[in-house]
């Protein structure tokens, strides 16, 4: 049937193939967006979940054993922080470099997922405003340069001295007559037998006078004056358009950035650098180039040590893995998230990382300070959960001093 269709009818055989594989490609795409995201339970079972995101693990069902603390607290503060949710949960800046430290200790390849690091600036950008004030004055001066007032009041000042001086009118008859006398023919036009009188050599005189081409002003602004001289040097003036403009070295911050762009549109500036990081669009935690070497002091701390590195980077760890359970006094549900698991042949090794500022205590005392730390917040409780729905058979603490420069484990 298939050959005869084939056969007799050849353009509908090749719509219906087209449809076809049209229809098989969205069917392979449609998988491949469905494995590209796994899609959460919103009911978490009783069992061990890996890579559950941070968001869906604190939002999922079961109480947590920060749950248990804070009911330790006070039941009304439970009832505020986790059921009518009255008392939010405060970023900190210490709890954020707590969590950077764990990133980079646990999970450093996926520490660009919450954390948003301040970008380095590059050499050669502009840092401050004497910076970019510098580099405008350095690409004025290399520009030709333009002629000043000063310049410009010369030039006119040479060219009026070129042109013929008026003659004066005079106080007396025998001064207007000496510049009467003086006049080209056509301009004595008093008849002779007719009496010299002033005012009819005046007339001559402003006659002629009027005839002289007018002296170019030589006061007011530079622009005043390039006007005047392109009266007498329009070329000169056409030239002088065609010069760049030296840019403004006046004004804020700002309008110089917009200066500096307006010849080096590639220029790079911290402030603006700076300033797209702090907008934070993902909203990431922000993590300043100072704390980012804080952090990576504690790092490499914890990474050299002989005990605790070695769990850090056991090739069997597993990190951050999420367990749901019932409790089995209460038949609560419960889940619980270790910051380190290690399956050691049977031995199941649970470990949690804190970060502490202990820079005065002797070292004699440190270990009772130390467990006096862990009861009052109550981390042995969170241990107690993490080893009995986790099913470890051993549980450590990994301490580390974050006060700069003194990074004892």
């Amino acid at each position: 049937m298939s050959k005869i269709l084939a056969e007799r009818c050849p353009d509908l055989t090749a719509e219906v193939l087209k449809s076809q594989v049209s229809e098989s490609a969205h069917s392979d795409e449609e998988e491949g967006t469905e494995q590209a995201a796994p899609v959460w339970p919103e009911y978490f079972e009783p069992g061990r979940y890996e890579g559950v995101p941070n968001e869906v693990y604190h939002a999922a069902n079961g109480i947590s054993s920060t749950m248990v603390k804070d009911a330790r607290v006070s039941l009304m503060y439970f009832e505020a922080r986790h059921v009518s949710k009255t008392i939010q949960k405060v970023r900190s800046p210490v709890l954020d470099m707590g969590n950077l430290v764990h990133a980079l200790a646990l999970q450093p390849d996926d520490m660009d997922k919450e954390f948003s690091v301040e970008p380095e600036i590059p050499e050669g950008a502009f840092t401050t405003t004497a910076t970019i004030r510098a580099f405008i004055d350095e690409h004025n001066a290399s520009l030709p340069p333009l002629l000043s007032a000063d310049d410009i009041k010369a030039l006119l000042d040479a060219h009026n001295a070129t042109l013929p001086a008026p003659f004066p009118l005079g106080v007396s008859v025998d001064e207007s007559y000496a510049s009467y006398e003086q006049l080209p023919e056509e301009f004595q036009r008093i008849e002779n037998g007719t009496k010299y009188t002033a005012t009819a050599m005046k007339a001559c005189i402003k006659e002629y006078n009027a005839t002289l081409p007018a002296p170019v002003k030589t006061s007011g602004s530079r622009d005043v004056l390039l006007e005047q001289l392109a009266i007498i040097n329009p070329d000169l003036v056409a030239q002088e358009a065609q010069k760049p403009q030296p840019l403004k070295v006046s004004g804020t911050k700002t309008d110089l950035i917009q200066v500096v762009k307006s010849v080096k549109p590639d220029a790079v500036f911290a402030d603006e650098l700076l300033d797209a990081w702090r907008e934070n669009p993902e909203g990431k935690v922000l993590v300043t180039r100072q704390q980012l070497s804080t952090a990576l002091a504690i790092q490499k701390a914890l990474l050299n040590h002989p005990t605790a590195g070695k769990l850090l980077t056991h090739p069997s760890r597993a990190v951050e893995v999420s367990y749901f359970g019932i409790d089995e006094e209460t038949g609560l549900e419960i889940r619980v998230r270790p910051d380190l698991e290690i399956d050691m042949g049977g031995l199941r090794i649970g470990a949690d990382l804190k970060t502490i500022s202990m820079w005065n205590i002797k070292q004699e005392g440190l270990r009772a300070k130390l467990h006096r730390e862990i009861t009052e917040r109550d981390y042995h409780l969170s241990a107690a959960m993490y080893c009995e729905t986790a099913a470890l058979d051993q549980f450590f603490w990994i301490f580390v001093n974050k006060d700069e420069n003194y990074h004892w484990i």
